[in-house]
Order: C-alpha cells, then sequence, then structure tokens
C-alpha cells in the first residue's frame, strides 16, 4: 500500500471508527477527557497517531552529495495494539555492482531508498535523535539521497509527524551531553551497542562485505531500540509530536 493509498483509507468517509469519534466530539464535547488527563495512548490517538516510527540511518559520510545510507532500521510501536516491530535493509554487493555496471555510484543506495519508502507507508509520526531540521542528520539525508536518486512517495508536507529526542532531551533536562548514549545513561536505560572498528565500516562502505554491514545494521538496531526507550522515558513530560517538514 502506498502513503496515499494509506491516508485515503485512513480518512475515508467509509472508516466508521474515525467518523465516529467526529461525531461524538461534536455532539458531545464533555464525552472526551480533558486533554490534560487523557493517557499517552488517548493522546496518541486523540491526535491520529496510530504508529510511530523509531528511525536511525547509518551513512557513509556526514553529506548527502558526497556519501550515501549504508542501512535504516525502524523501530515500529503500533499504538492501538502495543505491538512492536523491527523494519530495515542494507547495501549489498549486487546494489554495488549494480551501481558500477550503470557507472553511476549514486544509485548504490537506491534499492534500500525504495524499501524505506516502503516501510514509511503506514507511519504516522516518525522519531529519531538529531533527527529533523537544520543541521541535523537522519532526515535531511534521507531526503537528500531520495531526491538526488529520484526515488518518489516520501511524505509531503503534513502527512507525517516528526519528533527528536535530542531537542526534546535539551529542553525538560540539564545533562553533561544530550547524545543518545548519555541520556539513556542518566535515565537508566541501557545504552550498549556493538563497537564498531574503522576498518568495519570501511569494508563495508568500499565493498559491502556482508559480515562487515550486517554487523553496521545490527548496531543500527541497538540504536532505534534504544531511542524508543528513551522516549518512554520522557514521553509524559514532551509534546506529542507535532513538527511537520
Amino acid at each position: 500500500m502506498t502513503r496515499k493509498e494509506y491516508l485515503l483509507k485512513k480518512y475515508s468517509d467509509k472508516d466508521k471508527k474515525y467518523n465516529k469519534l467526529l461525531k461524538d466530539k461534536k455532539r458531545d464535547k464533555q464525552a472526551v477527557k480533558p486533554y490534560p488527563l487523557m493517557s499517552i495512548k488517548e493522546k496518541y490517538l486523540f491526535n491520529d497517531i496510530h504508529k510511530i516510527g523509531y528511525l536511525d540511518i547509518e551513512t557513509s559520510g556526514l553529506t548527502a552529495n558526497f556519501d550515501f545510507m549504508i542501512c535504516y532500521a525502524i523501530y515500529v510501536r503500533d499504538i492501538d495494539t502495543g505491538k512492536h516491530e523491527i523494519r530495515g535493509s542494507y547495501i549489498k554487493k549486487s546494489d554495488l555492482e549494480y551501481a558500477r555496471r550503470n557507472k553511476d555510484a549514486d544509485l548504490i543506495d537506491k534499492r534500500i531508498l525504495e524499501k524505506l519508502i516502503e516501510d514509511l507507508s503506514d507511519l504516522d509520526c516518525l522519531i529519531g535523535h538529531w533527527f529533523i531540521g537544520k543541521y541535523r542528520h537522519d532526515i535531511p539525508f534521507i531526503r537528500s539521497r531520495i531526491a538526488i536518486n529520484k526515488v518518489s512517495g516520501f511524505p509531503k508536507h503534513r502527512m507525517v509527524r516528526y519528533g527528536d529526542t535530542q531537542k526534546w532531551g535539551s529542553l525538560i533536562h540539564r545533562l553533561s551531553s544530550n547524545g543518545l548514549g548519555m541520556i539513556g545513561d542518566a535515565y537508566g536505560v541501557s545504552t550498549k551497542k556493538t563497537d564498531i572498528k574503522s576498518k568495519t565500516w570501511k569494508n563495508a562502505c568500499m565493498f559491502a562485505t556482508r559480515k562487515d554491514v550486517k554487523y553496521i545494521y545490527v548496531h543500527n538496531v541497538k540504536d532505534v531500540k534504544i531511542t524508543y526507550k528513551v522516549h518512554k522515558h520522557i514521553e509524559e513530560y514532551v509534546p506529542i509530536p507535532a513538527t511537520y517538514a
């Protein structure tokens, strides 16, 4: 299902659950709890957030016009059911060969960018660390790589909300650093990750060797799990994500 199809289904007049909520609000405003008294789940659903994706990417460098994506991971949190799942992908040797055959180095991450778009299609909110906005990394990098590779389907303005645990952490606490590991350590969240050696990183970028890329992907998955845990610790004290970009 594409993002457009998902949104049409979500907001369709045939969606009885959604229409009933609208009618209830119009008929009797007191039928809805005062917002401050709502549970976190109720607040998310009130704001029409049913699925949150905690997203992180690993890249060959910091600039999308000179670098590329090695892998991405999404920790999906279903607000309606309480279930969780991991989605993600990473570059393979076949991607390297595809780029080489076409004499276009940018094509190395095109396949995983297309897979990322597919994995985002049913998410209402994306949260990451150092994630969205000027001088941030993940979303600006993804948008740039998608534009360079002419991949369509990334959520347009007001189609998805964004949250940033780094911004929230810096707003509500005074720590020596607002890095993910430091915030997690302060909250007693396990932040143990795989150590990545420079050789592993270079082998993944230069040769897309399965062992090295998979090692980085495991590191990537641990990052999104930590981001989820950190957000769970602070979500009672920060706004429901309302940033659109």
